[in-house]
């Protein structure tokens, strides 16, 4: 890439390996989450930053009738802890040409593109199956037709035909946001007690119900006709259900860990009913799984009460550290 054309808006040079945070290590449970969540954890990471502290907001994770919440990151938190601000791209010449703009002022482009251009989604969408995802634009080059991007757990490159297929003509502008940097992230002796402070908050703001009680009624209705559906409506069903419910709580967990380790407060029984959860989460997404290949729902549903009772033991060790 010509060095006048690339400049990345973060972090490491892109000829540089990339070693992804430790959010996403292969290790874990659910190694990625979503999109959305996943790509911050990596744009803060490039800058130096401890993504752990803004995860006070996965309390909030609802059932929403049809899926969970795809839960994200609130504008709000990112500001005040960060000093980040997150600004929506009004695409009116081409998004190549405003997002050459934004990035090469330093501010990565976040856009939603079709995964099908994505070569880091090879074996699942690349080349063959379309769909909506998020990627972070940290440099391009009009020039030879190279792109510097974040995805999911990662940092890579694209070029060629998949470089026109994100940047060519389309029917409607993508949605569009960049990343501005507006004040001083929050000192490391500090951030501690502002995470707090948002966990409190967000606490507040917790479902008032048991959202897998929600899910589970809710399942027992659908499920008998769901699992006779093709296997593809399986893996689009489990994304938005049990995946987002056990990443959810897989991040919650790590929040409270790193929170209990900076000493803000008693929050390892929590931490340990939140991983159990995002634990029992991966079991009920194989046990659905398995529904799907014997085309049969029987006693899907009640095995959510387990999952169902671990919830609140995460909110009832979580309230006794917060002293509500």
């Amino acid at each position: 890439m010509t060095a006048a054309r690339l400049r990345p808006a973060q972090g490491l040079a892109p000829e540089t390996p990339y070693a992804p945070h430790l959010l996403h290590a292969a290790d874990r449970n659910w190694p990625e989450t979503n999109c959305y969540v996943d790509l911050w954890i990596e744009l803060l990471h490039g800058r130096g930053l401890v993504p752990e502290a803004m995860l006070g907001f996965t309390l909030r994770q609802d059932f929403e009738g049809d899926q969970f919440t795809f839960f994200k990151p609130p504008a709000a938190d990112l500001e005040r802890l960060y000093g980040i601000e997150v600004l929506e791209l009004a695409v009116y010449d081409t998004l190549e040409a405003q997002a050459l703009i934004q990035v090469q002022q330093g501010r990565p482009v976040l856009v939603e593109v079709d995964a099908i251009h994505l070569p880091d989604t090879s074996g699942t969408t690349y080349g063959r199956e379309h769909g909506k995802t998020t990627i972070g634009i940290l440099a391009l080059d009009p020039e030879t037709r190279e792109l510097d991007y974040l995805h999911n757990a990662g940092r890579f490159r694209l070029s060629g035909d998949n470089y026109h297929g994100i940047f060519g003509p389309a029917v409607l502008p993508p949605y569009a946001e960049f990343v501005k940097a507006v004040a001083s992230p929050m000192s490391p002796a500090d951030l501690p007690g502002a995470a707090l402070d948002l966990l409190r908050r967000h606490r507040t703001r917790a479902p008032a119900h048991n959202p897998v009680l929600a899910f589970r009624d809710a399942l027992a209705r659908t499920a008998p006709a769901l699992v006779q559906r093709p296997l593809g409506v399986f893996h689009a069903y489990a994304f938005n259900t049990t995946r987002q419910l056990g990443a959810n709580f897989e991040m919650l967990a790590s929040h409270l860990a790193w929170l209990e380790a900076a000493a803000a407060g008693p929050f390892a029984p929590a931490w340990d009913a939140a991983a159990r959860l995002a634990v029992e989460a991966k079991a009920f997404q194989f046990q659905l799984a398995r529904a799907f290949h014997r085309r049969s729902a029987d006693g899907l549903a009640p095995r959510l009460d387990r999952l169902a009772a671990t919830y609140a033991d995460v909110f009832a060790a979580l309230d006794r550290a917060l002293d509500r």
